[in-house]
């Protein structure tokens, strides 16, 4: 292994722990951070930025446990959301 494992963030692990796939259109928006946020069983709520998004990333993950939710969107959602909610990144 190249890296050292304690340095590792969910984002970081290759093994999936995907616990439910959600569309897009069901998570809440904040524009106050451009990320997508979606109740996490833990309490805590999963979180994907747009910026993520763009990256072509469709993981969500919880910062409070090791769930993870993959999204569920079509090509064309994140430029018509955009333009639709006037954000530029």
């Amino acid at each position: 292994m190249d890296q050292n494992v304690d340095a590792l963030t969910g984002a970081d692990i290759e093994i999936e722990n995907i616990y439910d796939e959600v569309e897009i259109d069901d998570m809440e928006f904040e524009t106050d951070d451009n990320t997508f946020y979606y109740p996490c069983p833990c309490g805590d709520k999963f979180r994907i930025s747009i910026a993520d998004l763009k990256q072509g990333k469709d993981i969500a993950t919880c910062p409070s446990c090791s769930l993870q939710i993959r999204i569920i969107l079509d090509e064309d959602f994140l430029e018509d959301f955009l333009e639709e909610n006037g954000i530029e990144l």
